[in-house]
């Protein structure tokens, strides 16, 4: 691993955002806390299971010189309402209302982690709305070892033990790893994640993606097709679920480029937004702008 490289991640990507706004929208009758930056095309991003608003922030400048970037909130997140049943059918309408909302027929998007499972289904279902897909180490649905924090009772007390604590999060992380060495940003934003999402929230969102693939999983491997430009961005150490999904993409997407960040491990917009940037900004800049 390149240690130096790490050091000099360029101003614009470690600078705190600036020149974005911060605003909210009613949509379907949940209020969506999202940032908005830049002008151009819209590009909508969308955040995985300990993520929010911000988890982009490292990257939307840069994208921002080419797209008008949205990072919205989901419902229970930052500082977006909560959703009285959460489901990844819910989470598909509201984006597409969001979308539409905002006054576009057509976007490109990005998801992240959990986050791309629900773009995948969300390109599924409405494919004439997506431009370009790019999705950001995805797992193949719910990861084995998050299934006791599905137990009613255990959950929030495992969740809170393992992941939330201290102790228990620097137990987990030290074999599942969640950052680079070296100075990266994705300790902080894990560690800072799990503390910040609501417990509640996170259960929600992973007993969603339980649910969906119970209904779904068979039916993806099988039969899921698209046709649409996708990007699939992998880390260089991510878990089991996730290298599952990577034996899988190819067989979904018919016109697919793969990218690689091994300098990174699960999540490469944090660990390292300046790889991200690098490799995958060059691939989708509208061409008049190129």
């Amino acid at each position: 691993m390149n240690t130096s490289a790490i050091a000099t991640i360029p101003e614009y990507v470690v600078d705190q955002p600036r020149e974005e706004e911060s605003l909210c929208i009613a949509v379907n009758g949940t209020s969506i806390s999202y940032k908005k930056s830049g002008s151009g095309p819209p590009l909508v991003f969308y955040h995985g299971w300990i993520g929010d608003e911000d988890t982009f922030g490292f990257c939307h400048k840069a994208f921002a010189r080419h797209y008008t970037v949205y990072r919205p909130a989901w419902p229970g997140y930052g500082a977006s309402g909560p959703l009285t049943h959460l489901s990844i059918e819910d989470l598909v309408d509201l984006g597409r209302r969001f979308i539409r909302e905002l006054g576009h027929e057509r976007v490109s998007l990005f998801g992240n982690c959990l986050g791309g499972n629900t773009a995948m289904e969300f390109a599924r279902l409405h494919p004439e709305m997506i431009e370009r897909l790019v999705l950001i180490e995805v797992y193949d649905f719910l990861p084995w070892y998050l299934h006791l924090i599905l137990v009613p009772g255990l959950n929030a007390f495992l969740y809170r033990m393992l992941l939330r604590s201290m102790a228990g999060f620097h137990f987990l992380n030290s074999f599942l790893p969640l950052q680079v060495a070296g100075g990266s940003n994705g300790m902080r934003y894990t560690e800072e994640g799990f503390r910040r999402t609501p417990v509640r929230t996170a259960i929600a969102f992973m007993t969603a993606i339980y649910r969906f693939a119970k209904k779904r999983r068979d039916f993806y491997h099988a039969h899921y097709h698209s046709e649409i430009p996708t990007i699939y961005v992998e880390g260089g150490r991510s878990f089991g679920p996730v290298k599952a999904f990577r034996e899988v993409v190819e067989g979904y997407f018919a016109n697919l480029r793969i990218v690689s960040i091994p300098e990174s491990l699960h999540n490469p917009v944090m660990e390292r937004p300046d790889l991200f940037i690098e490799r995958v900004l060059p691939l989708v800049v509208p061409p008049p702008m190129r």
